[in-house]
């Protein structure tokens, strides 16, 4: 494979990317590379955000919950019940997807603020169910002391290996949905987003093109739990509570909604705010919180957004909108 000079230097940066992160556990240590798991489970669960946005234009607010169930039943049927990794893992995906299609079928009905009204209420019956079930899921206190398990020599509950395993199944998961963004379904997708009358008139069916993708962004985020309950032990309603979607909407928002590689670069930078400002002062979210205002007034398309402007030499938005004020122009 020959690349021309354009080409080179880009593919040398992501070589030494993907190299850095191969290597993590090598030169850094035991909490940098927790940081880092952290980041690949709230990806995930960006990721599904991400897609649901910026691929088919639906707002949903309900990834959470199917994140949160994913860890409830691995609690339920792994660790109380005894079933073995992976048959527990799989169980769980199976029923996160369950409620994803029952949930799905009655939202996907419905656009924009309305959809987004929809999700929020499931997700919010969601956490209301797991916060008041004390028989079977123990109310506010969860589900604790999950563990990974050994497969095939390897031991999981080592943080260099499960970091290893985590990151290999990112990868994959987001190389599987680039080429799904690429594809006729997700070209079809992108109809849907731009005009579903329009889709529905050429014959498409766009009801269950939209319910696919539902499906398809609540297996990303069903992924995302399993890594989180068997890194951190425990499963409780906090992890599907209304603050913690909206922080996942703010990392997309923030990232860029429109870009395939937004939620990616909004997890990142989100985790380490919140790991660096919580360490300087006591109110780091109101922090982080200032900071995501000052993106969505400043640039709306997200931190990708103004990179790109920059990159074609384009003027910012506010900056232009600041220099028709200037001029006199509103707009």
């Amino acid at each position: 494979m020959t690349f021309t000079r354009k080409e080179l230097p880009k593919n040398l940066f992501w070589g030494m990317i993907v190299a850095a992160l191969i290597l993590l556990p090598f030169y850094v240590g035991q909490y940098t590379i927790t940081t880092f798991i952290r980041i690949i489970y709230f990806g995930f669960l960006a990721v599904s955000m991400g897609f649901l946005i910026g691929q088919g234009g639906m707002v949903s607010l309900t990834q959470t919950a199917f994140f949160g169930i994913t860890g409830y039943v691995i609690g339920l049927v792994g660790y109380e019940q005894g079933i073995p990794s992976p048959f527990a893992d799989i169980i769980a995906i199976g029923v996160a997807l369950l409620f994803a299609l029952v949930f799905g079928l009655i939202a996907v009905r419905t656009q924009k603020i309305v959809f987004l009204m929809i999700t929020l209420a499931f997700g919010q019956v969601v956490w209301a169910f797991a916060l008041q079930n004390t028989a079977l899921l123990h109310g506010w206190a969860g589900i604790r002391g999950i563990r990974p398990i050994v497969i095939m020599g390897i031991d999981f509950n080592v943080t260099a290996n499960f970091y290893w395993a985590a990151l290999a199944l990112f990868s994959i998961g987001l190389v599987v949905l680039w080429r799904l963004v690429k594809s006729p379904f997700g070209l079809a997708l992108n109809g849907t987003r731009e005009s579903a009358k329009r889709m529905a008139a050429l014959g498409y069916p766009v009801y269950w093109i939209r319910v696919v993708a539902f499906l398809i962004a609540a297996f990303y985020a069903s992924l995302g739990g399993i890594l989180a309950t068997y890194n951190t032990g425990v499963i409780t309603p906090t992890t599907i509570q209304m603050s913690r979607t909206i922080w996942v909407l703010l990392m997309v928002i923030l990232g860029g909604a429109s870009y395939f590689w937004g939620p990616v670069i909004g997890a990142v930078i989100t985790i380490w705010l919140d790991v660096l400002i919580s360490q300087t002062t006591e109110r780091y979210s109101t922090v982080i919180g200032v900071i995501f205002v000052l993106t969505i007034l400043f640039s709306p398309t997200g931190i990708l957004g103004m990179l790109d402007a920059v990159r074609k030499g384009e003027k910012l938005k506010f900056i232009h909108r600041f220099q028709n004020r200037k001029m006199g122009n509103p707009k």
